[in-house]
């Protein structure tokens, strides 16, 4: 135990820890221990997972010392410095042994007390985090990915041979094994094959662009149309081994494309080193020579289970490449083999076009269905109808206002009783949660409910865009004058004839295109906006799955840009939620979902407070208060920011490639839904 005189002179002398106020200090001055170290004394060992102190030295010498390289010294430290706050803030191992030159003392607590000091002291948690990333270079992998991605666009071609190992020093928080070749990551394999063009184990080129040449449009005439199993990519297939990508507006495309591409790479590799023997090479080569179609499906299958127990996998790892690749996997081996990760990347991003861009033509598809839906063009629209965006999914606000689904609830949830067992023995949160989980498969065994669902949505004003423009972004129009008196969501309310507003619903944009995307809408429906509000998935840094997130502010990775939002009443939020938790705070706008490190995510949580990490609420709201400071929108126009939890990237288990099940995603997601329609319902009619 230290005494306050002693703690106040000694941190009030060393920087960033001057910062703290001295009623903390004094608070924490009972969990400051004096310790004397005599010279030669090993006060941090390397590779310690136990000792997490935090040491502050007062008199004396200590060097930095690292033993795994031939206990190099790296540094000294003198008195009026610190050292050992690396890892209890980022939770590693000791990284480096630290020893007393000369007979020192240091004023040293625990990690917890320092983690304490971080969240009970915004003005020293950012002076730290100021030292860590000017001075130690907390950021220095993801920075030098940056900058190398950038001139390798800049100039037009990118090597990923050359940026995977880039890829590979930012030691991704969901890509666990991304700096290990002793094992093969198949959950972030999964997650990169999904997420890139099904043809990726045999092309060598890709070509991206911003808007399709002229001479290849449409170019499903042309060329072959390749398929992405869980992103919204235009793909196609120009010659055997060449595609052509067609990028959403923004680097986010781009970045997400080029981060599972090394992501596949260094899996990739680890699975040819493993079948490079040419023993191997002759069984998968043996394999494929033979004729499937004269052996028959059950002798072909007990060929591949053969194949298998020869090949260098275990039981487990053969069902995990079965999994990726269900029809094709010894094919796909036999390319992953002659491949050898050769990718090159085209960028040609026009810098002149006198042709019209996506966006403006999905903008205007956007103003002629709002002429088809009212009978007037959106900037004609009396200033008495409000229009609210909400940016959320192609089906939540939509099931929520549908007449059809509220009236035939009963009857689908008797179905599911009978059919989906498992999901009705489920605690909802609300019936209406459950109704939703098992719509779809309702729909899929009576299909003449669609039509029925479609003739009852355009009777009731509600109006859907399937043609996207190649933005990707759906679009659903809603007149809620059509739906007084109406029976909608149970747990919403009723409303009548005054209600005339507008709801805009759009489906999610990807990173940067939120701000394109956003800006056309702001332009379109300008003074008659009197609210926007988007909701989604979030991962999270406090929570569970299916918690709610509420942003206080949005921080930009990269520039740290802070933007504060406005206070968003939380009682009827927990009253709603009241089965889940609810954190509000800060959220991490990241430039994409491969390019965080478990240090770098421990460093907004601890240093700026963050809950939760997106790719878009930064980009949306930059673009409102701008509109809002040029008159193109009302400054009263209200915005709304709500997330669920759907991973949880921090943990050493999570993987994004896991899906959340019906009854861990449906309830936060109507629920967040709900909290925006009431709001809409409730609220002021006229701005």
């Amino acid at each position: 135990m230290s005494s306050p005189e002693f703690v106040r002179r000694l941190f009030g002398s060393i920087m960033p820890f001057r910062f703290l106020p001295t009623k903390l200090l004094d608070e924490l001055a009972p969990y400051v221990e004096l310790r004397n170290h005599a010279a030669g004394e090993i006060i941090i060992r390397q590779g310690d997972t136990n000792d997490r102190s935090v040491y502050l030295l007062d008199e004396g010498l200590v060097e930095v010392r690292d033993p795994e390289r031939g206990d190099r010294v790296m540094e000294q430290i003198g008195p009026g410095h610190y050292f050992g706050e690396w890892e209890p803030l980022f939770k590693v191992p000791r990284l480096y042994e630290i020893r007393a030159v000369q007979d020192s003392r240091t004023a040293a607590f625990t990690g917890e007390t320092f983690l304490s000091m971080l969240r009970g002291s915004r003005a020293f948690a950012q002076a730290l985090g100021s030292v860590l990333r000017d001075k130690q270079g907390v950021f220095h992998a993801f920075d030098h990915f940056d900058a190398e991605l950038k001139r390798a666009v800049a100039q037009g071609y990118i090597n990923i041979t050359r940026i995977t190992p880039l890829y590979r020093a930012l030691n991704p928080a969901i890509h666990r094994g991304a700096a290990d070749d002793r094992f093969i990551d198949f959950g972030a394999l999964t997650y990169a094959v999904r997420r890139l063009p099904q043809n990726v184990t045999h092309t060598f080129g890709y070509l991206l662009v911003d808007e399709l040449p002229q001479a290849y449009t449409p170019p499903e005439h042309f060329f072959r149309v390749i398929h992405t199993t869980a992103r919204r990519r235009d793909v196609w297939e120009m010659l055997p081994g060449k595609s052509m990508v067609l990028l959403r507006s923004g680097l986010s495309d781009l970045l997400d494309l080029v981060s599972c591409l090394c992501l596949y790479a260094v899996e990739a590799r680890k699975i040819r080193k493993r079948l490079q023997e040419q023993r191997y090479l002759m069984k998968i080569q043996n394999y494929l020579a033979g004729d499937v179609d004269a052996v028959g499906p059950d002798q072909n299958d007990l060929r591949l289970e053969a194949l298998f127990g020869e090949l260098p996998f275990n039981p487990e790892e053969t069902q995990s490449l079965r999994q990726i690749w269900p029809v094709d996997t010894v094919t796909r081996l036999s390319e992953i083999v002659l491949h050898r990760e050769m990718f090159t990347v085209d960028v040609r991003r026009r810098k002149r076009s006198y042709n019209t861009q996506r966006t403006e033509i999905w903008t205007s598809q956007i103003a002629a269905a709002t002429r088809s839906l009212l009978g007037c063009e959106p900037g004609s629209l009396a200033p008495d109808r409000p229009v609210h965006i909400v940016s959320s999914n192609t089906h939540s606000v939509v099931n929520c206002l549908t007449p059809w689904h509220a009236a035939h609830q009963p009857e689908v949830l008797d179905w599911a009783r009978r059919a989906r067992p498992e999901l009705i023995a489920h605690d909802w949160d609300s019936p209406s949660d459950c109704f939703y989980a098992v719509l779809r498969d309702y729909l899929a065994e009576h299909p003449e409910a669609k039509q029925d669902i479609k003739r009852d949505e355009e009777a009731h004003g509600i109006a859907g865009l399937t043609e996207t423009a190649s933005t990707g972004i759906q679009v659903q129009l809603i007149d809620l004058s059509k739906l007084a008196g109406a029976d909608i969501d149970p747990d919403l309310p009723s409303f009548g004839a005054e209600r005339n507003d507008l709801i805009v619903n759009i489906d999610y944009a990807f990173g940067e295109q939120a701000q394109y995307i956003i800006n056309n809408l702001l332009l379109l429906f300008g003074a008659n906006l009197a609210s926007v509000s988007f909701l989604g998935k979030a991962g999270a840094l406090q929570g569970e799955r299916g918690d709610i997130l509420i942003p206080t502010a949005f921080i930009e990775q990269g520039s740290d840009i802070f933007e504060p939002l406005p206070n968003y009443p939380l009682e009827r939020l927990k009253q709603r939620f009241s089965k889940r938790g609810v954190f509000s705070g800060p959220m991490l706008t990241v430039r994409g979902t491969l390019l965080q490190s478990r240090e770098m995510l421990q460093f907004y949580r601890e240093i700026w407070g963050c809950i939760g990490l997106e790719m878009e609420g930064a980009h949306y709201y930059r673009r409102i208060v701008e509109a809002a400071e040029l008159g193109v929108i009302s400054q009263k126009v209200r915005m709304r920011s709500f997330y669920y939890v759907s991973d949880l990237p921090e943990e050493s288990t999570a993987s994004l490639s896991a899906p959340l099940r019906a009854w861990e995603g449906v309830p936060p997601l109507y629920g967040i839904t709900r909290e925006v329609l009431y709001d809409i319902i409730t609220g002021p009619r006229v701005l």
